[in-house]
């Protein structure tokens, strides 16, 4: 009884089997055969560089039969170049959650970006739709489809600087200066912080110091805009009130302290010399100018400075400066020989001696002596740990920059200039400057690290420094806020970077980018004032003949680009922003010249 019944569900359970196959298969195809009714749009298109990424936008929308239960339809996304290289991109996943419903069929919109390298300059972006049985991972392919071709690079075509310097040494010039620590607060507050900013670590080394002596001034202040009546004053407790508990708590060798504090409700005179080294305006510091020196109560002032013109760069850049406290702390030191500090810091660098037989100081002017990087980098590590003070800190991550920019091995040159932020922060924390800052986010910047390089570029305007430093660093800022596509934001920074080359070069081409083509000809004009047969400036030139089809510009600067430097001769050939114009006998006759 129990065969027969087998012998007779056999051919059933066959024909389950085969219908279910079956059905996988035809499903599939059909999913497939559907799939020809997607729409896919991308955005830039032809795909643009921007710094050291592709950046694009893709919408795609399938037919509403495509989504079935126990299926999975969706789109990958990849990019190949040179040799047949294949770059997986993304993907495009179309499942409930994952889309929306847009006159009735589903629709994804995502961003996307891949590593920008030159070799990727006339590379092509594919998309493959894949139909999935969820059920048992069967699957079936749609033909590839190519939706963009080749990379436009103009926003590459801008100049950066990025140049840091080694703090000057001033062991020769002043022995007996004052180690002066900043500390800064938040709005209102009169909490010592520990993190970025902070020289709580610092000032816990003077504490430690086995000195006779010490005396301390601490100076306190606070900003316009913060209306609690003794903030400052409670600023510089805090301090003094810190400083006592540790030396209580740390110190055994009974020296003699000695702590003085001044407070200023809202320093008026602070405030005007950090005007006078601020990017605004004549007209605008001024004004500010103005109100500050006038008559008026220390609060008809703060009001009054809300309605100008320049209130919201005071309020960003030059208010969280002002709420701060300084410590000074002054020491005298015996000094040595340049010749017996030159032997001992050699001893140091060759391991042959103990760091701590020179100070930082000493190292740090021992190290000027050399114009070795590997042996000032052993001096500079000797000082770190030696003293844990910011020149050395500095200088170290220095040198690790100028190590990294002669390395042109990928990945030795990421350690490198990892180690140079880790230095470069440490001294920012003890010394936060618009100098230390600017480096801190220079050496960002050159990492690829982009939103960690604006904040600090930001840290640098709000600490204001001298006009030089200032301009450097909204020059640089507007660089990288081209790079990721922020043009406004970099023309509003370019206003406060002087009128140099840079300036005028990255103006053009914000302009140019928003399609503003007669003031970018405009700024590329006055950068050719500066800086004469420029290839860059002609070359940006002619691609605003190019855009706004005037062939007689396009021809004549594209000349005298090519003229004042060969490798654009490669670059405007394979340019697709030129892609009207090849084959041209005015373009050809402008390349053979």
């Amino acid at each position: 009884m129990m065969q027969s019944y087998k012998k007779a569900t056999r051919p059933w359970l066959v024909l389950a089997i085969i219908t279910t196959i079956t059905g996988t298969g035809c499903t599939l195809q059909r999913m497939v055969r559907q799939a020809k009714k997607q729409e896919i749009t991308v955005l830039p298109n032809p795909l643009m560089a921007n710094g050291e990424k592709v950046n694009f936008e893709l919408k795609a929308t399938v037919p509403a039969s495509i989504i079935k239960d126990n299926y999975r339809y969706k789109l990958d996304v990849y990019y190949v170049y040179g040799t047949e290289v294949r770059e997986q991109v993304g993907a495009l996943n179309f499942e409930f959650g994952e889309f929306i419903y847009e006159k009735g069929r589903p629709s994804i919109v995502k961003q996307f970006d891949f590593p920008y390298a030159p070799a990727k300059d006339k590379g092509k972006l594919y998309i493959q739709g894949t139909a999935i049985d969820k059920r048992n991972g069967r699957l079936k392919y749609t033909k590839p489809a190519l939706i963009a071709s080749g990379l436009i690079t103009t926003p590459l075509l801008l100049v950066r600087n990025n140049n840091i310097q080694l703090v000057p040494d001033s062991y020769k010039a002043d022995p007996t200066a004052p180690a002066i620590l900043p500390f800064y607060f938040e709005p209102e507050e009169t909490k010592l912080r520990s993190y970025l900013g902070s020289n709580l670590q610092v000032l816990d080394q003077y504490i430690l110091d086995n000195v006779a002596t010490q005396t301390i001034t601490i100076k306190a202040s606070q900003a316009p805009d913060e209306y609690s009546k003794k903030v400052a004053e409670k600023r510089a407790s805090t301090i003094k009130e810190y400083y006592q508990q540790k030396v209580q708590t740390l110190d055994y060798s009974g020296k003699k302290v000695t702590i003085n504090t001044t407070s200023a409700k809202t320093d008026w005179n602070l405030l005007l010399a950090k005007l006078q080294v601020s990017a605004l305006p004549k007209t605008q510091l001024d004004e500010v100018a103005d109100i500050i020196t006038g008559k008026s109560s220390d609060a008809e002032k703060a009001t009054a400075l809300e309605k100008t013109e320049a209130f919201d760069y005071l309020q960003q850049y030059v208010y969280p400066a002002m709420r701060y406290a300084q410590v000074t702390i002054n020491y005298n030191r015996e000094r040595k020989s340049d010749y017996k500090l030159y032997l001992l810091a050699k001893k140091i660098a060759n391991q042959e001696a103990d760091a701590d037989v020179l100070t930082e100081e000493e190292l740090q002017y021992a190290a000027s002596l050399t114009p070795l990087l590997a042996e000032k980098k052993k001096l500079y590590e000797a000082a770190v740990q030696t003293t844990d003070k910011w020149p050395a800190y500095y200088n170290l991550g220095v040198i690790y920059v100028e190590m990294a920019r002669k390395d042109h091995r990928p990945k030795a040159r990421q350690a490198l200039l990892a180690r140079a932020i880790h230095n470069l922060t440490y001294a920012g924390f003890r010394n936060p400057t618009a100098e230390v800052y600017y480096s801190l986010a220079s050496a960002h910047h050159v990492r690829g690290n982009k939103l960690e390089a604006l904040q600090y570029y930001d840290y640098a305007l709000k600490l204001g420094g001298s006009q030089q430093i200032l301009q450097h660093t909204f020059a640089d800022k507007a660089a990288l806020e081209i790079e990721i596509g922020q043009y406004d934001d970099a023309i509003e920074s370019l206003r406060h970077a002087g009128d140099s080359y840079q300036t005028n070069i990255n103006l053009g081409l914000s302009y140019l980018l928003k399609e503003n083509y007669e003031g970018a000809e405009q700024y590329y004009n006055r950068a050719l004032e500066l800086k004469p047969n420029d290839a860059l400036a002609h070359y940006s030139l002619a691609l605003v003949g190019a855009r706004t089809r005037q062939e007689q510009m396009l021809t004549e600067n594209l000349r005298k680009a090519v003229n004042a430097d060969r490798t654009f001769t490669q670059k405007a050939i394979e340019d697709i922003e030129f892609g009207n114009y090849r084959g041209k006998s005015a373009f050809e006759d402008a390349l053979s010249r």
